[in-house]
Parts: C-alpha cells; sequence; structure tokens
C-alpha cells in the first residue's frame, strides 16, 4: 500500500476527524428532538446520532431520523424559521443550537491534527475539507486550522453546485476536481460510516477510516482501506510499532503461537514468509551470511553477503566543506547458492500449497519445508537445509530433500547460482542500506574449464566490484551420495521415496586492510586482488568438504554448537517463561554465529542483511565486545585487531578535524569515516572512548598483556591525545570537551555531553595506568610503544591532570547530573501528540536539537558502564528524570534502561525495557527487521540477564562485582563468564549467588558487599 505522502492530496471530513465539533453537534441534536419528538415515539439516543444524521446534510438528517420513527413533515425552505414545522424548519433549528454551543465552549482541533496537517503541508500534499456542515469555514477558523487547506467543500457549495450528500461520492468528488487531481491520486479521511461509503463509491485512492465511535469492523466492512485510532496513525507504521511495544511490556506474547510455536531450542514459523522472516532464519559464520527464505526470490542483496566485502562511491553533499567524509561504502551481496527451482511437465513451481521454516540453535542448520499440489491427486515436499560452516569461514552447505505423496514424478531441479539484479526501491530512511546505481558486480572473464574441472563437477565464478575493485570467488558442486551432479538435474520420484541433493558452495575474497584510501573509488590493490589465488582456495575448500562427507560436516557443526552453549549458556528458571528461554537463546545464538570469524570487524547486522549499508558501528565494542570478552575472549581480540589497523586512517581522520592522535570513523567498513550527516555522525567523538573503554576491559579480564604491549597500547594513547587536543582548560579551571554530540542523536553539537566527557575521562585514564604497567611489568614493551608512539613524560601528566579536572555537570536544583550543559533549560517535547516514530524521519532535526528529548539511553547509558562512579542515590535520581524524557527510537536503549531500572529496584521498567529489547526483531518493534537483526541488540539482552538481573558489573574491568536483582516471578537464572581463562559458573537464586569455578590466581569479586578471592 502506498503511504498517504506518495498521494497528491488528502480530503478530510470535519466533524469527528479534524475537529471534536460532533460532540457539540450530539448535543444539538440531541437538544433538538427530545424538545421536537412526540411521547409516543422512542427517544432520541447516542446510537440514533451514528445511523441516521452523522455525515449527512443537515436536512437529509432530520428527515431521516423522523422517518426512523414513521413520522413526516414538509420539507419547507431553508429560508424558514426555527419554530416552522418543517424538516428545513427543524434543521434550522438544530444549527441555531450549534452555533450557540459553539461561541460558548469554543471549538479546538483533535490533539495531533496542528501536527499532521503540517507534515502533509511540508510534503507539498494537497489538502481539502469535505463537510456537510454549512459552518465549516467558521469552525475551521475558530480551531484555527482554515489556512491549511486548499479548498473548503461544505453544505453551503453543495447546495450551490446541486451535490448530493453523503453517502453518495458527489462532495469528495468535486473536491478532488477542485484541486485538479484524479480520485485514484486522493486520500479520503472520515469517521462517519456514510463518509466512508463515499470514499469508497468515488473509487478514491485511499480511504481512512478514523474510528472514534463507529468501531473498527463497521468502518471496514463501509469501505475504508484503513481504520485508524488518531490522525497521527496514517502517516506512517509507527503507531502500529508503538502498540507491539507497549504490547511486550506488558507481559504479552506478541508472536502467534501457532506461527511461532515455543521450542526453547529453536525458532520455527508456520505459513507464507513475511517480509522479516529471511532475516530471522539467517545463518553466518561472521565471514559468510545466507538469509533465511523471505517474501521474494534471492537476487542478489536479498540472499548472500560476505563480510567486508563493498562497494564504494562518492558522496553528494548539497553543500561542500573541509573535511566532510568523500567517499561511502556499502555491503556488496554476492551470488546465491541456496536457490533452487523446480520444474514438472516444462512448468516451474512457484506456489505452494503449505510453507514453513526454521532455525535450529543445536545443529546451526536453517531449514524451509514447502509443499506443493502437482495435479493427478500427487504433491511434493522439499525440504532445503542451509549451513554456514562455524568450523570452516569459507563453506555454506545447502541440503535439498524431495518427497512426492500420491505416485510417482518426474521433475528436473535447476540449482544455478543466482546473480540477478534486485528490484530496488528508493527510500530516505538512513537505517537501510545505500543503493550504488553506478556500482555492483561485473563478472570476471575465467579461462575455459578444463576436462579435470569438468570431471569434478565444480561451477568456478569470480566477480569485480566495479567501483572499489574488492573482488570475489566462488566454486560450487553438488552430487547426490558418490554421484557428482550438473546444475541441472532431473529426479525420478517414486511414492513415499525421498531424494536428496546436496550442494557445496566456497566463498572467497580478500580481507579489508583498513587504510586511508587515495582520492579515488578503489578500496583495493589490483595485486592484491588475483582472483586466481581465490578460486584456488575454494576448490581446496571444496575437496576437503566433498571428502570429509555431509554427516561429518553437519556433525562437527553440532559439536561447535554444543560446546558453545556448554561454555556461554544463560537459563531462566521461571513459570511461563518459555517463550523468554527460546529468544534469549535465538538472541546468543546470532551472537555466536555472527562472531564466529571476525577478521573484518562486525557490522550492526552482522550479515543478515544489508541495513545501515553494513557499516560497523561504536556498538559493536559497548553491546557486542562485553559478551565476547567473556565468553569467546579469541573473538574480542579480532575484533579489536580489526580496529587496530584502522590507526592509520584514524590519524589522517583526525588530522582533518584538527585533531591531535587519532579519530575513529563513526560508521565504515574499511576504516574510512562514511558517515555524510556529520552532526549526528562524525561529531560523536565518543566511538574513540568506547574503543578504548573495550580496550581496557578485554585487557583487564583477560590478562591478555601481548595485546596491550603490541596493540592496545597504541589505541588508547592515540584516543588519550585526541580527547587532550578537543578539550580546554577554561577560566574556571574545568577540562571542558564542547560541540560534541553524544549517543543521543536527538542532542547534537552540545557541550559537556556527560557520557562523552565520563567516557574521555575513563580513556585518559587508562592511557595512564596500561602505559604506568608497562613500565613496572614490561619494560621491553614499555620501551617500545613510546619509541613508536613517541610518548613523553610530559603528555602523560597532562592526561591525568585533564581527566581530573574533566566538567562532569550537576544540577543543584533538580539534584541529578546533567546530560549536557543547558539540557535542564530545553523545551519539553510533546510525546502524547508529537510522537510519530523514529522522529527522525518525521520531524525537522532542529525541532529536535531544541528540545529535552532523548533518542537512546545516554547519561543512563554511562551509569552502567562506570558503575562504580556514581552512588545509589545519584543512579536513582539520574534514572528517574532521564527516563521518561528518553524515547527509544534506537534499538540500543532499552539495555541500558532495563539494567539501571533493575539496580534502582524499578522491576516492572526492567522487565518491559527487557522484553522489548528481546522481542525487537522477532515482533519487528522498530519495523526495519526485514534488513537485518540488530546484533548489539542481542548483545544488550545478554547484558540484561548478566549486568542487569544477574547483578555482574565490572566498570571497564576495573572492579568485580555481582549484587543480582532477580525478578520476582522468575526463580533463578544461571550464566556463565571467563576471567583470565578461568571459567565461571553463575548461579542467581532469591536466597543468594553461587559460583562454580573460582580457582586460580588473582580473582577477587564482591558479592552482595562481600569480597571473595580465588
Amino acid at each position: 500500500m502506498r503511504t498517504i505522502y506518495e498521494y497528491n492530496a488528502v480530503l478530510f471530513d470535519l466533524d469527528g476527524v479534524l475537529t471534536p465539533t460532533s460532540v457539540l453537534h450530539r448535543q444539538a441534536w440531541k437538544q433538538l428532538f427530545d424538545e421536537k419528538l412526540p411521547v409516543d415515539v422512542p427517544k432520541y439516543t447516542a446510537q440514533d446520532y451514528l445511523e441516521y444524521v452523522d455525515g449527512k446534510p443537515r436536512y437529509e438528517g432530520v428527515d431521516s431520523l423522523l422517518k426512523s420513527r414513521g413520522l413526516s413533515l414538509p420539507w419547507g425552505s431553508p429560508d424558514d424559521d426555527v419554530d416552522a414545522q418543517t424538516v428545513c424548519g427543524y434543521g434550522n433549528r438544530k444549527n441555531d443550537v450549534f452555533e450557540r454551543l459553539m461561541h460558548e465552549e469554543g471549538i479546538a482541533p483533535y490533539p495531533d491534527c496542528v501536527d499532521v496537517l503540517r507534515h502533509l503541508r511540508a510534503n507539498h500534499v494537497k489538502m481539502a475539507v469535505v463537510s456537510s456542515s454549512r459552518n465549516a469555514k467558521e469552525v475551521l477558523k475558530s480551531a484555527r486550522i482554515f489556512n491549511f487547506f486548499d479548498r473548503i467543500v461544505d453544505g453551503r457549495v453543495a447546495e450551490s453546485a446541486h451535490l448530493r450528500g453523503k453517502p453518495q461520492p458527489d462532495t469528495y468528488l468535486y473536491a478532488a476536481e477542485r484541486l485538479d487531481e484524479q480520485p485514484k491520486d486522493c486520500v479520503v479521511v472520515e469517521d462517519a460510516l456514510s463518509g466512508v461509503t463515499s470514499g469508497r463509491a468515488g473509487k478514491f485512492g485511499l480511504v481512512v477510516g478514523v474510528n472514534r465511535g463507529a468501531g473498527e469492523h463497521e468502518l471496514l466492512a463501509a469501505g475504508a482501506d484503513v481504520v485508524v485510532e488518531q490522525l497521527a496513525d496514517m502517516i506512517d507504521s509507527s503507531a502500529s510499532e508503538l502498540k507491539r511495544r507497549e504490547s511486550t511490556g506488558g507481559g504479552q506474547d506478541p508472536l502467534d503461537m501457532e506461527r511461532y510455536p515455543i521450542d526453547p531450542w529453536s525458532f520455527s514459523e508456520n505459513g507464507r514468509p513475511n517480509a522479516q522472516s529471511a532475516t530471522m532464519f539467517s545463518v553466518t559464520n561472521g565471514s559468510i551470511g545466507v538469509r533465511g527464505s523471505g517474501q521474494t526470490s534471492r537476487d542478489l542483496g536479498l540472499g548472500t553477503f560476505l563480510s567486508g566485502f563493498h562497494e564504494t562511491f562518492f558522496i553528494r553533499h548539497a553543500e561542500e566543506a573541509y573535511g566532510y567524509a568523500r567517499i561511502g561504502q556499502v555491503i556488496q551481496s554476492v551470488p546465491d547458492c541456496c536457490d533452487f527451482h523446480f520444474v514438472v511437465d516444462g512448468k516451474e513451481l512457484t506456489e505452494c500449497s503449505s510453507f514453513k521454516q526454521g532455525l535450529d540453535f543445536k545443529t546451526g542448520v536453517s531449514w524451509t519445508e514447502q509443499r506443493f499440489a502437482v495435479g493427478q491427486g500427487l504433491s511434493l515436499e522439499v525440504r532445503i537445509e542451509r549451513v554456514a560452516c562455524l568450523f570452516r569461514k569459507d563453506l555454506v552447505l545447502c541440503r535439498l530433500g524431495l518427497t512426492v505423496h500420491g505416485g510417482d514424478l518426474r521433475i528436473q531441479v535447476e540449482a544455478a547460482a543466482n546473480e540477478n539484479k534486485p528490484k530496488l526501491t528508493a527510500t530516505d530512511d538512513p537505517r537501510k542500506g545505500e543503493h550504488v546505481s553506478s556500482g555492483g558486480l561485473e563478472t570476471i572473464e575465467l579461462k575455459e574449464a578444463t576436462d579435470n574441472d569438468i570431471q569434478s563437477g565444480y561451477t568456478r565464478k569470480a566477480f569485480r566490484c566495479r567501483n572499489s575493485r574488492m573482488t570475489m570467488a566462488l566454486v560450487y558442486a553438488q552430487s547426490r551420495g558418490e554421484e557428482k551432479l550438473p546444475e541441472s538435474v532431473f529426479f525420478m520420484l517414486h511414492d513415499g521415496e525421498t531424494q536428496s541433493l546436496m550442494r557445496y558452495a566456497s566463498y572467497n575474497t580478500y580481507p579489508v586492510v583498513p587504510r586511508a584510501m587515495n582520492r579515488g573509488l578503489v578500496s583495493a590493490r589490483p595485486s592484491e586482488q588475483d582472483a586466481s589465488i581465490l578460486l584456488e582456495r575454494c576448490e581446496s575448500t571444496l575437496r576437503w568438504a566433498m571428502t570429509t562427507g555431509e554427516e561429518r560436516l553437519f556433525s562437527m557443526q553440532q559439536d561447535w554448537l554444543s560446546e558453545f552453549w556448554r561454555q556461554s549458556d544463560v537459563t531462566i528458571e521461571a513459570e511461563n517463561a518459555d517463550r523468554i528461554q527460546q529468544l534469549v537463546h535465538w538472541e546468543l545464538f546470532n551472537l555466536a554465529q555472527s562472531t564466529d570469524f571476525v577478521d573484518n570487524g562486525i557490522g550492526a547486522k552482522g550479515l543478515s542483511g544489508s541495513g545501515y549499508s553494513g557499516h560497523y558501528f561504536w556498538d559493536t565494542e559497548i553491546f557486542i565486545l562485553p559478551f565476547l570478552t567473556y565468553n569467546r575472549p579469541e573473538a574480542a581480540r579480532s575484533a579489536l585487531h580489526f580496529r587496530y589497523t584502522m590507526l592509520p586512517a584514524a590519524r589522517r581522520r583526525a588530522d582533518a578535524l584538527g585533531l591531535e592522535g587519532a579519530l575513529f570513523p563513526w560508521r565504515t567498513i574499511n576504516g574510512r569515516e562514511a558517515s555524510a550527516f556529520f552532526e549526528a555522525g562524525s561529531a560523536q567523538y565518543h566511538i574513540d572512548a568506547d574503543i578504548s573503554y573495550a580496550v581496557a576491559q578485554y585487557v583487564n579480564i583477560t590478562h591478555d598483556t601481548v595485546f596491550l604491549r603490541e596493540e592496545g597500547i597504541d589505541i588508547l594513547v592515540e584516543t588519550a591525545r585526541m580527547w587532550n587536543s578537543i578539550g580546554n582548560v577554561s577560566l574556571d579551571g574545568r577540562f571542558h570537551i564542547n560541540c560534541v554530540t553524544g549517543p543521543d542523536e536527538y542532542s547534537a553539537l552540545v557541550n559537556d555531553d556527560y557520557y562523552t566527557n565520563s567516557m574521555a575521562r575513563f580513556n585518559m585514564r587508562a592511557a595512564c595506568i596500561a602505559l604506568d604497567w608497562l613500565s613496572d611489568n614490561d619494560h621491553e614493551g614499555y620501551a617500545s610503544a613510546c619509541d613508536r608512539l613517541e610518548i613523553t613524560a610530559d603528555e602523560h601528566e597532562s592526561w591525568l591532570k585533564n581527566s581530573d579536572s574533566m566538567e562532569l555537570l550537576h544540577d543543584d536544583d533538580l539534584g541529578v547530573d546533567m546530560q549536557y550543559a543547558d539540557f535542564t533549560q530545553r523545551m519539553s517535547w510533546d510525546f502524547k501528540h508529537r510522537n510519530k516514530r523514529p522522529l527522525l524521519m518525521h520531524y525537522h532535526p532542529l525541532d529536535i536539537y531544541r528540545h529535552n528529548v532523548i533518542k537512546q539511553s545516554d547519561l543512563v547509558l554511562a551509569l552502567y558502564l562506570l558503575s562504580d562512579e556514581f552512588d545509589a542515590s545519584s543512579k536513582k535520581a539520574d534514572f528517574e528524570y532521564y527516563d521518561p524524557l528518553t524515547i527509544g527510537d534506537s534499538t540500543l536503549s532499552a539495555s541500558a534502561q532495563a539494567i539501571i531500572a533493575s539496580e534502582i529496584g524499578r522491576s516492572d521498567l526492567a522487565m518491559r525495557y527487557f522484553r522489548e529489547a528481546l522481542f525487537t526483531d522477532v515482533a519487528n518493534l522498530h519495523g526495519n527487521t526485514s534488513d537485518g537483526i540488530h546484533l548489539a541488540c542481542a548483545g544488550g539482552v545478554w547484558a540484561i540477564l548478566v549486568a542487569g538481573f544477574g547483578g555482574f558489573r565490572d566498570s571497564g574491568g576495573r572492579h568485580l562485582s555481582i549484587d543480582p536483582k532477580l525478578p520476582e516471578e522468575w526463580k533463578s537464572l544461571s550464566y556463565n563468564v571467563r576471567i583470565g581463562g578461568t571459567p565461571l559458573a553463575v548461579t542467581v537464586t532469591h536466597n543468594g549467588v553461587d559460583i562454580k569455578g573460582l580457582v586460580g590466581d588473582g580473582i577477587a569479586i564482591d558479592i552482595q558487599g562481600k569480597t571473595v578471592r580465588s
């Protein structure tokens, strides 16, 4: 369905749609008929208003009501006196009462009306009012909304133009004609059944019913295409998303149990897939991502992605300025090898009679099952299993099973890799991937296949991105047992028999080498993009895989996951928590598979879709790295190493902004800044502190001093230098950091952002602590770091001094820490009536920036990350002040809110935010699951369980403590963490904390106020 902005005009009814004048009309009608109806007929009721007079011209309403009572009067003339015993006299009497009430009580538009009209006018949508009332202009002027409308078609216009009233379409058609628009390009908005009927009769493009009492089902039956509860609902889908979020908070299960059955170790969907399905059932190993089955075919962009494989383009700014990001990056999809087509008697099977798919958390298999009716009582069952191998980074497995029922069947299977270009839809949503019209894949011509190639059954392909020149290779083959099969193969199936085909596919590309690119679009040197080498790697993998055999390969996948669950499972014991446990496993499974191989970093969507153009943000370090540090430290180190390789480009970025040290890109794939909107992109300098926080946390928890000496210290020092140069000591003796944007992107370019300043302080202190440790414990490492980084004693001292004098603002009157300078003096946002979500898609940034509305947890996030820097009363005061101002337009928000809510005793809010985070993707709470999972949200779910309800905190690895806040309805919570190579199993109950495995040297944990040492 087209959005309302895609229509040329919107035609509004007046009473009950724009203004609550229906209240006055109801009073006026009641007063008239209470006076005029004989005592021997049924009295006038509220239902009579809806059935006989609402939406109709006044005189027709009188006549309709009288006839319902078996009464009739002469029609009379519109000039009749108000005391005349005629239809027109009664009508004039009613109008006289209405005008008196209007002048006495006044008229105001519905609360969200003005906001909606502003949005439509700003988007150049024509507007008209179509009302049977003869007082429409007076009502609009009284309500102060008259000037929004291009045309007014009221009762007087209808009379002079001889137009029939509603439910006939005449007045609406006349309004469209006066706007010079065709009905198909117009929207009718009505609250009355007669008005909805007229909109449908006029064949308008969209008929919107506003349910002010007529009833949703009744409006739909009368001809409405869609029914909304308030005008704001029709602007976009945000209202329905808000309702879904609210339903999760109330403990309701937003998922239909028949469509999504509950099973703690799998997630499945019965019925045809929707737009989100391909994301929810995707599999990956962090190197290759394969989406599940969706509504569309598996064309480029809808099937398979490779880590780091990207296209580039020139960013076009409306107005240029020095230092703007110049080269954009977008994840480039690759041909999909899990696409099968089935042909019977020369016709492809396209419409299945049943469909379901699922994801098994223990085997790592994403499966799809379909049933096709193929005529003459025959039916075909198709099962496709997809695996992205967690034990081999360049291998994908796909197994096809075919079963016929009701007789024998000869079927052709077409299994060529899908290289089709997708049908793209333009969007201005920054959360979606960008389309590069001048880029994409180009085929690399290969030498003719040899006899050996043909005998092996391999299909070999290689491609290059037109702009970035990145190269990838694909080799695949299929077999049935020992028999090699071509891409197109026939099966002869007998009744009840199952036959299968096994597809092996290997993808290879060169790793991303972050560096400052030249002025052009090329991301890779041609000498580093030899396709023949990649093809050899693919063939080697295929030979190994086909020799190993499918059963062993599937078993190896299960073994990998068995070990993961043994080390990293989180379990909940509670009544009616089966759905929660299922989705906790879904979140953990996605964290595990998406971070198996992270040589090229971890994108916001992993490899489950093209959302955010495949970019890598700060949320990796803050929301995903803690999970890896405590569960899979080797993966955490790989991710941090990728950041380390970005340092040359980060230094150049700092140069461009007039800073010392290094400034990491806000969003990137190849290490270069790709954010075109600097206010909410490059201005988020806190990315440096976020990365340094992850480095410090990783080193403190894993005791990986080798990483600290070789790479970590470089990150800490260069980011500390950046903070030292961006801030300044003012006359008040305080160190201020100005013109920055914190995590709250609805407050841009502010001074002394609390999160930024507190994390910068942590960053500078962490650099000093690390250097002091190297100086005391690793003289060679210290000397090497000082030499290559040219560290001086003066700057070490400067970091300490400036971190100690860091400005962290506090409002003494309110008793709260200030998110930034003058935050508490900003205008309040009207959350009730200006609620279209997300705000950035419906309100101008300047409109948002001048209000104290928060997109996502900002200062509240600091309360969690730097927990030991705040006392209990400060956390409570800050949370209770900022939480009501936080709109949660980011999926990153709910986790920090849940953690702090839990800590301060707001268990109701904690559970609400936990459920919001848990259901974010599977219930499509933010309306963009189709673009990929929110991987950081999955990390946030882990954090809520472990750091929130489980009470485990480390404040960046500085101080370990456990003070659980177990939900009252839960019996126990169990989780695992690894500290310095020692695995700990923690179980929390209402009776206390039990830790198994607390052995080894030097582990000290404060458990509910008491220090326990290993």
